[in-house]
Parts: C-alpha cells; structure tokens; sequence
C-alpha cells in the first residue's frame, strides 16, 4: 500500500502519477515496467517515488487493487435485469458487461490482465489467492447450470471451469483485436468503444456455449 505521503499530495498529482503508473505497467511487463521512466514523465524525483511507495512492486500490487475494485464498483451500478435469471442469459450480461469495463478503462484492464494471466513475477505470487477465487465463482456457475439443468451433469467440472475462465478472460482481448483496436486508441479517446456491437457478439458466442454444454437427449 501506498504511504501516507503519497496520499497527502494534491488530487492532480496523486492522479497523474497513477495515470502514468498504470500506462507504464500497461505496455510493459513487471520486468520492463521503468520507475525511472515514470518519475520522468510525472517530473518527480525518484527519491520522491520511495517516500509514496515502497518499491516497484508495492506501486505494482496497488495498481491490482484499484483494476479489482474499479470493476467491482463498475458491476455493481450495473445490477443484472433479473438476479435469478437464467444461467446462460446471466453469462451472457456479465460478458458485455465485462467488456464494456475494459473498454471504458482499458489501460487499467490490460494492467489485470496481465497480473492475472500473464504477468507473475513474486516467488510468492500474490495473485494466486485472487485467481482461485475467481475459479471458485466459476465452479459455482457451473453446479448452478448443472441444478437447473441446462449443464450436462457427466461434465467434469473443473474442464467447464476452465472453459469459462478462458473465454471470459479473452473476450474483451478477441474483440479488440477484430476490430483492430488497440488498448491505447480507446484510451486516446481516438475510437468509441460504443460502436462495437459487444451485446451481439457476446450473444453468438453464449449461443454457442450454450449448445456444447447441453444436457445431452
């Protein structure tokens, strides 16, 4: 976590360090990730860096929890139509839903990313109690397609699980690159996410879904 310094200094400067924080950490992995880079562009000296964070990876792990709590407060204002509403038309909201976040923030998005699947540079991975909780919720999905029978129940779980995860966690990633639309276009402002038809392609691929993973007649 930052020091309290770091949150003492003006709202325009602690954002602009974020900004540049997340943008480097975004284009660069953890090992190329520069904080000689970053104090240059927010013109800090790096001295100043180690009096609002430990290191880089303290600055690292920080960036994690704004993305994870960014997404949290994003969902939450976005309430599914229907709490109790069928399995497949619930994964189908979330995957817009989930895409539209990584549009709307997609440098931020691309910093998770890469945390969560790409990018495990600690010995003692922090991200790992994060990712299994992610997979818990995952297989919860699954036993509740299973109850309402809309889930072939001789399905080895954890295989659907992993189904799931990878096409949720690609989606967002599948879209850009169809459109050819680079992270840093949306963050530029330079191209409207909104013209992607995310609603109709989340439908195709649910569809599909939906019909592999059918109670067999």
């Amino acid at each position: 976590m930052p020091q309290q310094t770091f949150f003492n200094l003006p709202d325009e400067k602690r954002q602009l360090i974020l900004d540049l924080a997340i943008e480097e950490f975004a284009q660069h992995d953890y090992k190329n990730a520069s904080i000689s880079n970053l104090v240059a562009r927010a013109g800090i000296a790096k001295g100043s860096f180690y009096q609002y964070f430990e290191d880089k990876r303290d600055l690292y792990l920080y960036l994690i929890q704004i993305a994870g709590e960014e997404k949290k407060r994003f969902l939450e204002q976005k309430s599914p139509p229907n709490p109790g509403m069928h399995l497949f038309d619930f994964l189908r909201w979330a995957m817009s839903e989930g895409a539209r976040f990584e549009f709307s923030n997609p440098l931020l998005a691309q910093v998770a990313y890469r945390a969560l699947f790409s990018d495990r540079p600690f010995g003692d991975d922090p991200f790992n109690q994060l990712q299994d909780m992610v997979m818990a919720y995952y297989l919860s999905l699954v036993q509740l397609g299973k109850s309402q029978g809309v889930i072939e129940g001789d399905l080895d779980d954890s295989l659907v699980v992993f189904l799931l995860s990878t096409i949720f966690n690609n989606f967002g990633k599948f879209v850009l690159e169809s459109q050819k639309i680079a992270p840093t276009d949306l963050a530029s402002g330079s191209v409207d996410y909104r013209s992607v038809n995310m609603d109709e392609l989340a439908g195709q691929l649910i569809a599909i879904l939906q019909r592999g993973l059918a109670p067999r007649n």
